[in-house]
């Protein structure tokens, strides 16, 4: 049985991350596009959901990786590299 699906806006993703509610995250190209991006979270229960908009709670869609990647600073993580499998 997979694990549940658990999508977050912004802010609950802040609050997730700071009570250690997140494992990691994922950028994932948005289908039929050239260059935007979705972030996929990965909750340390082993839930996993996209990061949401807030107005329409659609997945949030970035222009460039720049911009996903900085949506994951903002919720809290921290790294310096991007390992691409």
């Amino acid at each position: 049985m997979s694990a549940p699906e658990c999508n977050r806006t912004m802010e609950q993703a802040r609050r997730d991350f700071a009570l250690g509610r997140l494992s990691g995250a994922m950028l994932l190209r948005v289908p039929m596009t050239a260059g935007h991006w979705n972030v996929r979270l990965v909750g340390a229960k082993g839930d996993a959901g996209m990061l949401l908009e807030v107005k329409n709670l659609a997945p949030q869609v970035f222009a460039s990786l720049d911009q996903a990647v900085q949506a994951l600073e903002q919720i809290g993580f921290a790294f310096t590299q991007l390992k691409v499998q």
